[in-house]
């Protein structure tokens, strides 16, 4: 339970204070645990702060997997990442402040890589996935890791735009936008 706690109080002082400013001591504090505890758990920062977003877009491929490997249309699919991307932005919002405020905001060079990679291999997955779909006619041919990425980045910022905006669209609205500009595009005609 003590990991747990220092995961999720990690998590809550990364997305008050950034990486820089956040210290073992305060994450130890409040997770209400004895430094000793935290480093028995976590050698360093680093690898604390690596830990929350390895997990965080592990438990994305988990909620996605299943979704993506159905035997399920290219839309419902598409409609069903979105809604697995937002579900866990909009349930830890720490988690998502870290992925969008963090990861680009001079983190150590060994620890920014790392998380380059772990973004790169949710984007790999997720694009594995549309190219099943391809094959199986349900996508038009073309670049599936772009496709991935397009969709992923337009996720990312439609939920970091939602957050601070709920007044303005709802959930809904959001998600059936995300998901007609992936599937339709934004434009009436060609051109």
């Amino acid at each position: 339970m003590s990991r747990n706690k220092i995961i999720q109080a990690a998590e809550e002082v990364f997305s008050e204070h950034g990486f820089h400013r956040s210290s073992m001591d305060e994450i130890a504090l409040r997770a209400n645990v004895a430094k000793g505890t935290l480093y028995y758990h976590f050698k360093s920062k680093s690898e604390l702060f690596k830990t929350i977003v390895a997990e965080g877009l592990q438990e994305l491929m988990d909620r996605v997997q299943a979704d993506i490997y159905a035997d399920l249309p290219f839309s419902e699919q598409v409609m069903r990442i979105i809604r697995h991307n937002l579900d866990i932005f909009l349930e830890s919002s720490g988690f998502a402040h870290i992925v969008f405020n963090e990861l680009s905001n001079g983190l150590d060079q060994d620890v920014l890589e790392e998380v380059r990679k772990m973004r790169l291999e949710y984007i790999h997955f997720v694009a594995d996935g549309l190219e099943q779909s391809q094959r199986a006619g349900g996508m038009r041919e073309g670049n599936c890791r772009l496709a991935a990425t397009a969709l992923i980045g337009m996720i990312d910022n439609g939920c970091r735009y939602y957050m601070s905006h709920q007044d303005e669209v709802t959930r809904e609205e959001l998600e059936q936008f995300l998901y007609t500009t992936m599937t339709t595009g934004i434009f009436l005609t060609k051109g």
